[in-house]
């Protein structure tokens, strides 16, 4: 039977061909953009910068209870593979993964210490995987950085880097390692566990940063002063028995060569907090030497010798060489040491004080004498006396002193003897000369009196005879006046006529009531006319 297809028309069951390539076309696309939106919209995995995916693949073999990753792609379970930054594609139907994580970020002076999830347990006793079979701490560190580390297959803790300031040295503890050949020694073989007999400079080391394999332990080397006072004073009886109380100060430093075994064996846990190491040295190792050598040393000699200067730098330079071969030999190097200060007993003290006190009055006295006075005269070794029995002295201060002052007493006196004299004989031509000029002024004075006297009888004959004139031109004026003042009747008539006359030539107007006393003054001149005015 042939089928025969028309192009246009349906077939003889009634069906279009141009219909079922249609609507396969749509199937096949719809396909398509499903398996695409599938794709992009499920599969797809995005990871930004600093970020990582740990991945759980679902299908596979099945691990086994011991596994905590599985051995390889084809099982199921958490796998080594992580997703970095960036874009991918994974089958949700295989795999599983969370949300993605931070990566671990070593900062600056600082490591990263990894312990392994996954492997064979560690042997007994054993701190560190030796292989890469075992799960644990590794021993190999990571320096600082950006780490995608699968959070199944590693732990990690951040420690800081060692460093080692200026003026320390860093004694080096291994915590794992080969058990020592000799375990009574305080320092072990490099390499093996325990103290190592070298020693870390100033600087970081962060190959010695695994806090599980290593312990630094920083140690000043500078110099240290240790005061021998208080509660590390000493006291030491004397050669006769009585207490002699020392304070004093020593200066050292620990020898870098032995630091390692001077370390473990005074320095513990306490000590290192409390003041780094240092204050078991002192109080372990140089106080009880100090002690010791001061008894031996300082008992040697008595209470009163120690009040001396001499005894006290003795004894100082002996314990400091004894105390210098003991500590050296532990491994520390004494480099000064100082008596401060020593206390006798006080009735010893107080008494050899007054003594010294009372010698030293003497001898100042003595000299001070001898140096005002002199020094006795010696004839033939024996002293000399003069007639009053007092010994005679010569090259005495004093004695320069008073005839020196003698000598300048009679220089000076003849000075003044001269000069008393040199006055006198100026004073007796100051008083001639005087005498003669006060005679002379005298008779002058005389001569100028007479003159005088002259002088203000003529002066007094003037002035009668110009007051006498005076006296009579004013008669003849008061005489006119009083011829005026007649013809007028009145003096007040007179007065007002020569008040007219003076002021009525300036007056060209006057305005005023004629009930007023000015007005009244000029009432009856109303009707005057005056020359110039009205």
């Amino acid at each position: 039977m042939t089928l025969q297809l028309r192009p246009n028309g349906p077939d003889e069951y009634g069906v279009r061909v141009g219909e079922i390539v249609k609507y396969a076309a749509m199937a096949l696309g719809i396909v398509v953009v499903g398996t695409l939106a599938f794709i992009w919209l499920v599969c797809r995995v995005d990871i930004a910068q600093g970020e990582f995916v740990p991945l759980l693949k679902k299908t596979g073999q099945n691990i086994t209870n011991a596994d905590v990753l599985a051995p390889s792609i084809e099982f199921k379970g958490p796998q080594f593979e992580v997703l970095t930054e960036g874009r991918h594609f994974r089958n949700p139907y295989r795999w599983h993964w969370s949300k993605p994580l931070t990566a671990t970020v070593i900062e600056k002076n600082h490591v990263g210490v990894l312990t392994r999830r996954y492997g064979e347990p560690l042997a007994l006793g054993q701190i560190v995987v030796a292989n890469d079979e075992q799960k644990g701490i590794l021993a190999a560190h990571r320096t600082p950085g950006r780490y995608y580390l699968n959070r199944w297959k590693y732990d990690v803790e951040i420690h800081p880097m060692v460093r080692i300031e200026p003026g320390f040295r860093g004694v080096v503890t291994r915590l794992v390692g080969k058990i020592p050949a000799d375990s009574n020694l305080f320092v072990v073989a490099a390499g093996e566990r325990g103290t190592q007999p070298f020693l870390l400079g100033a600087g970081t080391y962060p190959e010695y940063s695994n806090p599980y394999v290593y312990k630094i332990t920083p140690v000043d080397v500078r110099s240290h002063k240790f005061e021998m006072a208080g509660a590390y004073g000493v006291t030491f009886p004397s050669k006769n028995g009585f207490d002699i109380k020392v304070e004093g100060t020593i200066e050292w430093a620990p020898d870098t060569e032995k630091l390692p075994e001077l370390f473990v064996k005074y320095v513990d846990e306490e000590d290192l907090k409390r003041s780094g190491g240092i204050d078991n040295i002192q109080r372990k190792v140089i106080l009880p030497f100090a002690r010791s050598y001061f008894r031996i040393i300082g008992g040697r000699h008595r209470a009163v010798d120690y009040i001396t200067g001499d005894t006290r730098i003795l004894v100082q330079d002996q314990v400091k060489q004894r105390l210098q071969e003991a500590c050296e030999a532990e491994g520390i190097v004494i480099r000064a040491f100082v008596i401060r200060a020593t206390e006798p007993p006080m009735p010893i003290r107080v008494q050899y004080e007054r003594r010294e006190i009372a010698r030293r009055e003497i001898d100042r006295f003595a000299k001070e004498i001898e140096t005002e006075i002199g020094g006795i005269v010696l004839d033939d070794g024996r002293e000399s006396y003069d007639p009053r029995g007092l010994p005679v002295r010569e090259g005495g201060r004093l004695a320069k002193v008073i005839q020196e002052r003698r000598k300048d007493r009679e220089t000076k006196l003849g000075a003044v003897r001269a000069d008393v004299a040199v006055r006198v004989r100026g004073a007796e031509r100051y008083q001639a000369v005087e005498v003669t000029k006060g005679q002379r002024d005298l008779e002058v004075a005389r001569i100028m009196l007479e003159a005088a006297k002259d002088r203000a009888a003529k002066t007094l004959a003037e002035g009668t005879a110009a007051a006498d004139v005076t006296v009579m031109k004013h008669q003849a004026e008061a005489e006119a006046v009083k011829a005026k003042i007649s013809a007028f009747g009145t003096g007040d008539k007179y007065a007002q006529y020569q008040l007219i006359v003076k002021f009525a030539p300036s007056v060209r107007r006057i305005l005023s009531n004629t009930d007023g006393l000015f007005a009244r003054l000029f009432e009856r001149f109303a009707n005057l006319k005056t020359t110039g005015g009205e």
